[in-house]
Formats: C-alpha cells, sequence, structure tokens
C-alpha cells in the first residue's frame, strides 16, 4: 500500500501542471465589483461565446465597434447584460437591427461604430443601467477615464469570467500619434480619442467595442489596440464626434445615407 501511494503523488502532481490555468484579465486590471459598470454589455455569438464590449445607452439600444459586428447577421448575436460574469447573465437580449456605419472603415479604423436595436426593452436595475453620451468637452489629459470589459490579458490568453477595469488616461493626438509610430495603417482623425497609462496595462483581444467612460458619460468605444498593452495606445471613437449619427439612427432619421459626422471644435 505504501509502495502505490508513493508513485501516486508523482501522478497527482503531474495532473495539477496539466490542468488549464484559470483566465487571465484584461492587461494590467482589476476585478469590477458588481455595479461598477452597469452599462456593460458583453456581445456573444449565440452559443454565448464573448466577441466583444458595448454599452447601454437606452432601454432599446447598444453601441459598439462596428467590427464587432461587420458581417454578422442580427440573429446569430446576443447580448448580455447585468452581471460582471459574461458567462451568468441577469438577463439576454437579442437585437433586431444592426445599423452599421455607412463610412465604416473608409478610411481604414474611422468611423468604427454601430448600434443594436433590441427586440424589446430593458428592464433596468441596480446592475442594469445606460450611461450618458458626453455632451460636453472633458478635460484634455485627463486621467479619470475608466475602461472596463473581458478582454484576455496576452494574444493567446483565455477570456476572462470577471469583467475587469483600469484606469485610463487620455494623452493629446500628437503624442498618440508618436507612439503609434510605425503603424502606417493607423491613420488618426478627428474622430478618435486616445488613451494611455503606462506599459503592462491597457485592453486585449475581445476587449474592443468596450466602453471608455469619464464621470459617468461615455466618450469612447475602443476601436484599435496593438496586442496588448505593449507600451502602445489604445485608440478609441470619439463619441463627441458621432454624436449626431448616433441621434439621426435612434430616431429613424438619416440611418446611413448623407450622415456627416459632427465636428469638433
Amino acid at each position: 500500500m505504501t509502495q502505490y501511494k508513493l508513485w501516486l503523488f508523482p501522478l497527482l502532481f503531474l495532473v495539477i501542471l496539466l490542468l488549464p490555468r484559470p483566465a487571465e484579465p484584461i492587461v494590467g486590471g482589476q476585478n469590477a465589483a458588481a455595479g461598477d459598470a452597469p452599462y456593460q454589455i458583453s456581445l456573444q455569438t449565440l452559443a454565448g461565446g464573448h466577441l466583444c464590449g458595448g454599452a447601454i445607452i437606452s432601454a432599446s439600444w447598444i453601441l459598439t465597434a462596428g467590427h464587432c459586428v461587420s458581417g454578422w447577421p442580427a440573429d446569430r448575436l446576443r447580448v448580455v447584460m447585468g452581471s460582471t460574469r459574461y458567462s451568468e447573465p441577469g438577463a439576454v437580449h437579442y437585437p433586431a437591427d444592426i445599423y452599421l456605419h455607412c463610412n465604416y472603415d473608409r478610411p481604414k479604423y474611422h468611423s468604427d461604430i454601430a448600434l443594436l436595436q433590441l427586440n424589446e426593452s430593458i428592464a433596468f436595475d441596480a446592475l442594469t443601467q445606460p450611461v450618458q453620451l458626453v455632451n460636453e468637452s472633458w478635460p484634455e489629459g485627463s486621467s479619470e477615464l475608466l475602461f472596463t470589459g473581458w478582454g484576455t490579458q496576452s494574444a493567446g490568453g483565455a477570456t476572462p469570467t470577471q469583467l475587469q477595469r483600469v484606469q485610463q488616461q487620455h494623452i493629446p493626438r500628437t503624442e498618440c500619434e508618436a507612439r503609434l509610430d510605425g503603424y502606417e495603417d493607423v491613420q488618426l482623425g478627428a474622430c478618435h480619442v486616445c488613451a494611455f497609462r503606462e506599459r503592462n496595462i491597457g485592453a486585449c483581444h475581445g476587449d474592443t467595442g468596450g466602453p471608455l467612460v469619464y464621470k459617468d458619460q461615455l466618450v469612447g468605444i475602443l476601436n484599435f489596440l496593438v496586442p496588448c498593452a505593449q507600451g502602445v495606445p489604445d485608440v478609441f471613437m470619439d463619441l463627441r464626434y458621432y454624436s449626431e449619427w448616433i441621434r439621426r439612427t435612434m430616431s429613424g432619421n438619416d440611418r446611413c445615407a448623407g450622415v456627416q459626422e459632427q465636428t469638433i471644435n
């Protein structure tokens, strides 16, 4: 019996080593508490696989990145909300329609924005709330930008089950362009907002479409990142620039043709 146990212990140790490690979080992030970001959604396949982040902006509308829904039929997606665990939803809703900006990705990484109209209204509670769209300028260089998501910590990492949060800092476009030097396909414009704190803190796969919030106002959705937190800024769509498109789309007027982005002074 003793000899049998001596052989068993190395075998158990080997099994433990081969077990999957716990999923790693957004790079440099912390676990979000219930209610930290009640507007956060997980955009998923019907089978429950997490694709992208997004934000609740009204009882019937979700805002996300265009590339998150481009090529997807509305009836192949679902929207999970009301929980910090995307696999344990407080509620599940389904998009009736997807409205992709008509200038999506023209030029590349511009107008990367989409609205999802749900087939039924959201029942709001303490863990599920809309976020207000930014309606005024916010301080340049602010370090009070909250970003949340279920993105991985590395390019090949697993998607964490627990929502992560990280505090980011806005950087001006000139500095952002300098840090993005070498990425020739990324041409920043007035429609972009850059956030950066330091190397090893930032977004990764699964975070795109996710909300950037300044004092309870939604200022951006994640558009572009260099996987993952490699000392390069994360780039967001500036929602001040797209406020008129959002308003017109939600009201049913000029959902695509002829819509021009708002100029930021």
